[in-house]
């Protein structure tokens, strides 16, 4: 199972599930982001930390809150309507994920990571991404290949018709339906984990001019790979494609303020 964020707050779309266990996490996890219980009159199971937890998490991810910015406890507080106290447990778990950094006497700040550090995560995710793309080549239902071939569509439609937004959100669905392909869900976990922390720099490389285009050519590598079953080139394409994303983040990093 992997949950995707998208544009709009507390949403989420459920790529897939592989059996009725994964149905049941993907139910708990959704409520537990949104807060909100399907209508069987049921109290979500999770806790008010846990549910500042994945706003925080959310507005970080979706770049609400810039890599360096001040995570104050008391405006925290104030904009979801909680004491200081889930919010202090909160920016404790997220810094535990890489995702916050806190300093004595200084205080929480969403965590920015140096140069180096950008392009060893890029390194990282490139060959996590790259072994989901050769299981996926490998253990794709028919099923998976028509959703990675209808995410793949819709992101050739609007590398040239859609904006910026529109794509990196059609983008993700495109790499997450792969992951899910993979059915590995330890490795789906370990996907999920990386590209929490690189997604705001994806996204400033989506939003730069041109590279829409660029990415969908890199995409179609990927794609007739998959669709053909070749576990080495779906590897090598997926691979090619994520660091050509780390050398563009080296081109922006001065933009993030890295």
């Amino acid at each position: 199972m992997y949950l995707l964020y998208t544009m709009d707050t507390y949403k989420y779309e459920v790529l897939a599930y592989t059996n009725r266990k994964q149905q049941g996490s993907a139910q708990e996890m959704s409520e537990a982001k949104t807060g909100i219980a399907k209508s069987d009159g049921k109290i979500p199971a999770v806790t008010l930390a846990e549910r500042v937890e994945s706003q925080i998490e959310h507005d970080i991810v979706e770049g609400v809150f810039r890599p360096g910015d001040r995570l104050d406890e008391e405006e925290l507080a104030a904009r979801l309507e909680t004491s200081r106290t889930p919010i202090r447990e909160a920016l404790r778990k997220l810094a535990a994920a890489g995702l916050v950094t806190i300093r004595p006497r200084v205080g929480a700040m969403v965590s920015r990571p140096t140069i180096a550090q950008v392009v060893e995560l890029f390194e990282v995710v490139a060959e996590l991404e790259a072994f989901a793309a050769r299981l996926a080549a490998k253990r794709a239902t028919d099923t998976q290949l028509d959703l990675i071939a209808a995410a793949h569509a819709r992101c050739e439609a609007l590398a040239t018709t859609g904006t910026a937004a529109e794509y990196f959100e059609a983008n993700r669905v495109f790499h997450a339906a792969i992951w899910d392909a993979a059915n590995n869900l330890m490795l789906v976990d370990q996907l999920y984990s990386v590209d929490k922390r690189l997604s705001p720099y994806r996204r400033h490389i989506t939003f730069h001019p041109g590279r829409q285009q660029n990415s969908q050519s890199e995409h179609r590598l990927v794609a007739e790979a998959l669709a053909a079953r070749q576990p080495e080139a779906a590897e090598n394409a997926m691979r090619d494609h994520v660091m050509i994303l780390s050398d563009d983040a080296l081109q922006l990093a001065r933009n993030l303020r890295l």
